[in-house]
């Protein structure tokens, strides 16, 4: 439930190219103004920022009032032969993390289906996240499948160069640990361009400078 993990939040994430209309489509659908679709899915690689979207969906909601909760996909799959669905379907939100973690469970699938239905009737509003499109997802029902696809899809592309640098530079910042420019460039040529890895590789340079 939120508000939870502050850290994650439109105002410290790091727009690149290819995730503009990622984060636009995440503000837009948690802002005061009206937005033509009810539900959000963010699709692309591991570790590009789909769950800071998401996450940071819940705390501005929760910020002016609004109830939501965040699942984890494979942890929505783990608890699928719970009946009570009261928590999950008692809020304005629902957001579900990877949602291919339980595509191996039809049961999950036709929670998630009526879920889906309860809150999108009583006006409430469904995000979620993905490696891949809808339709592109192993394994998935297709009544699943129709439900994704009635929304907003917002795809999340790998991080540009100028970007990256960004995103090395706010990292270094945040543990006040001093990045030249030269070695930031250097870093683009020898680690992958995903955050986790952009983290790590800042955080090992830090440690190494003690």
């Amino acid at each position: 439930n939120f508000p939870a993990r502050p850290e994650f939040n439109f105002s410290n994430f790091v727009i690149s190219q290819g995730s503009q209309l990622a984060f636009d489509s995440a503000a837009n659908f948690c802002s005061e103004k009206h937005v033509l679709y009810q539900s959000l899915f963010i699709f692309g690689p591991k570790n590009l920022g789909k769950t800071h979207l998401l996450l940071s969906i819940g705390n501005h909601v929760a910020e002016n009032g609004a109830k939501a909760i965040y699942i984890q996909g494979k942890d929505f799959a783990n608890k699928a032969d719970e009946s009570n669905q009261t928590e999950v379907i008692d809020v304005d939100y629902f957001l579900l993390d990877d949602i291919e973690a339980l595509t191996s469970s039809t049961l999950a699938q036709e929670k998630l289906y009526n879920i889906y239905n309860t809150i999108i009737e009583k006006g409430g509003k469904v995000a979620f996240t993905s490696c891949s499109s809808p339709e592109k997802i192993k394994s998935a029902e297709t009544y699943i499948i129709s439900r994704l696809q009635w929304g907003m899809l917002a795809e999340i592309k790998p991080i540009d160069d100028d970007t990256t640098v960004k995103i090395i530079d706010k990292l270094a910042q945040d543990i006040n640990f001093a990045l030249p420019e030269n070695i930031i460039r250097f870093l683009l040529s020898r680690i992958p361009r995903d955050f986790i890895s952009l983290k790590n590789a800042v955080s090992a340079l830090n440690q190494e400078s003690y």
